[in-house]
């Protein structure tokens, strides 16, 4: 998880076994639907995009098959998703600036039956994946302390790529580990061009985690907590993040801009997992409420999020469509 392109001789030198037992075990691990992917995740920053926001969107039950209709016809809108907590629908826009912000939530809920949209703006949209805290039984010992991680932070600066560096990050984005001449030979172009803008995109971090993606429910997690917290003063942010990601299979953490001002995906076995959670939660100092929502777990993970900001045909800043019909 931490490099889908390393290579299987790397790894046999690394496990101690032969290249012909890391093919054949990857295999089975494919087989068995524990490894469901192979995937590079995208930086809409480098992309231009400065801010993701999260929607949360309040509808009534009997009207969620023609909101989430209408919602579909959005372009703006991504990764529609729902029930969550308190909220029907669930998702996601990417913005150049935070003005495009209110001209979409001013077109959502002119929607017939939308009573209210919230809006969490993301601080920063990569790093945000912690695979490291992710514990693979029966491997390591589920007592054993999870890695010191700490916040991570990114600079924002906007990728100079024309449309076959986009075609390049769009492939991998979904086959990370399509060997180089096979994707020269799709676009036309030599294996060096390809490993030379491959570089480039890996050093200008429009391509940021190479990662397998896994089946969570295959690794013994039955549920996802996700959890909102809000500080008592938003200066500890920091100290409580730190803290928080020293909590095991805590996977994901995205510090906000709103109601709360950090959210994180922690999975679970069982309930027993959940009350020992809180009490995790409840020692970390500086924290002033917390909310926390069980959801099923994602079909695949890391979730691979941006790959649609690649396209060079999306409008590049928001545009209100016409009202859906009542």
């Amino acid at each position: 998880m931490k490099e889908s392109r390393t290579s299987f001789t790397e790894l046999a030198g690394l496990c101690k076994i032969s290249i012909g037992a890391v093919r054949m075990r990857y295999a089975q691990l494919k087989r068995a639907g524990i490894v469901n992917g192979e995937v590079m995740l995208v930086n809409p920053h480098s992309l231009g995009y400065k801010h993701i926001s999260d929607l949360g969107i309040i509808t009534s039950v009997d009207h969620e098959p023609e909101v989430k209709e209408c919602l579909r016809g959005k372009p703006y809108v991504a990764h529609i998703a729902g029930p969550f907590g308190k909220y029907n629908f669930w998702a996601k826009v990417a913005l150049r600036d935070t003005q495009e912000l209110a001209g979409i939530l001013e077109d959502l809920e002119s929607i017939p039956h939308i009573r209210h949209v919230d809006a969490l703006i993301w601080v920063e949209a990569i790093n945000v994946e912690h695979a490291e805290n992710l514990i693979i039984k029966p491997l390591i010992d589920k007592n054993e302390q999870v890695a010191d991680c700490k916040p991570t932070t990114s600079d924002n600066e906007i990728a100079e790529i024309d449309e076959t560096d986009r075609k390049i990050a769009r492939i991998l984005s979904q086959n990370s580990r399509m060997p180089f001449r096979r994707i020269a030979e799709q676009l036309g172009i030599s294996t060096k061009n390809v490993i030379q803008r491959y570089r480039r995109l890996r050093r200008q971090k429009v391509l940021t985690l190479s990662s397998i993606t896994v089946d969570l429910n295959k690794l013994g997690y039955n549920a996802m907590a996700s959890l909102f917290v809000k500080a008592a003063n938003r200066s500890k942010m920091p100290e409580i993040h730190t803290q928080l990601l020293k909590i095991p299979n805590l996977i994901v953490s995205i510090r906000l801009i709103g109601t709360y001002d950090l959210y994180a995906s922690i999975v679970l076995e069982d309930f027993q997992e959940l009350f020992r959670l809180n009490e995790q939660i409840r020692r970390v100092h500086g924290i002033d409420k917390t909310e926390i929502f069980l959801t099923p777990n994602v079909p695949a993970w890391p979730l691979n999020l941006f790959p649609w900001l690649l396209d060079s045909k999306r409008l590049p800043k928001f545009f209100p469509e016409i009202p859906c019909a009542n």
